[in-house]
């Protein structure tokens, strides 16, 4: 099994803790890391803390002092709607920091939690500093990784303000696809999402993803199955979100011949 160390290749260490593992234990890393993710990683010279899913890393409230980096995993970050339900703010995959606040000096803002079994890194936010001015190829990797999380961010904003659930649970259904290396046209979801957690990332009700996701399977663009993951198509996906962002609409099957005839709409 693959680990990093604190060059960004390779580690075995992890520490105990509230909800971490008692004993050391190899940590996985994640598949074909990014350059960008060993730079990242080789910021953290701590211990590795193994979280089981439903354990939380950090709470809203509590002092933003630590910077985190997730080896394996899923982590997601949530907060609660004036109704009191759950939304998830944003979903952090293997290779990604999460924890910025930290730089502000300031309490954390929303609940981190592990959705699945998840292996995390932390360092200080003092430390962190020190260790980029030691070396500021590093401050790159991390100005450009927090600059491309502004830029997601404001993608989704402008999606939820313009596109229908339909193309916005679409476009999150590829997005979190995207992360597999596979070559086949058909992408497996990287974790077994609920259509609750759904509704919590798009902030509509459960049924109203539940419509969307059967619309998605006219369209021939996701599969599902009783037990499987869903699966998407990674090309005719593209093909419809390019649709909708330039004013065509797809047709399925069941209104015409052919499955992905385009019409223009107005």
């Amino acid at each position: 099994m693959k680990r990093f160390d604190a060059d960004g290749s390779l580690f075995s260490r992890t520490t105990a803790g509230s909800e971490s593992a008692q004993r050391p234990t190899e940590v996985a890393s994640p598949a074909n890391p990014s350059p960008r993710a060993n730079r990242l990683r080789s910021l953290f010279t701590g211990s590795v803390r193994r979280f089981s899913p439903g354990a939380r890393i950090f709470w809203p409230g509590e002092p933003a002092r630590n910077l985190f980096f997730l080896a394996t995993g899923l982590v997601k970050l949530t907060d609660v709607s004036i109704a009191g339900g759950e939304i998830i703010v944003h979903l952090y995959q293997p290779g990604e920091i999460f924890g910025e606040r930290c730089f502000l000096q300031a309490a954390q803002q929303y609940c981190a939690t592990a959705l699945e079994q998840s292996d995390v890194l932390e360092t200080s936010a003092s430390g962190l500093i020190e260790r980029v001015r030691s070396r500021p190829d590093t401050l790159l990797e991390l100005l450009g990784e927090l600059s491309g999380r502004l830029a997601a961010t404001d993608g989704e904003f402008q999606t939820f303000v313009s596109e229908t659930v339909v193309v916005r649970l679409g476009a999150k259904l590829l997005a979190l696809a995207s992360v597999s290396d596979t070559a086949s046209d058909w992408l497996d979801l990287p974790h077994g999402f609920r259509h609750e957690e759904f509704a919590q990332m798009l902030g509509v009700h459960r049924e109203t993803v539940t419509r969307a996701i059967a619309n998605l399977k006219r369209l021939g663009v996701v599969a599902t199955g009783r037990r499987g993951p869903i699966r998407i198509h990674r090309a005719e996906m593209r093909r419809f979100l390019r649709g909708q962002n330039s004013g065509r609409v797809m047709v399925p099957q069941s209104m015409s011949g052919n499955p992905f005839i385009t019409q223009h709409s107005g």
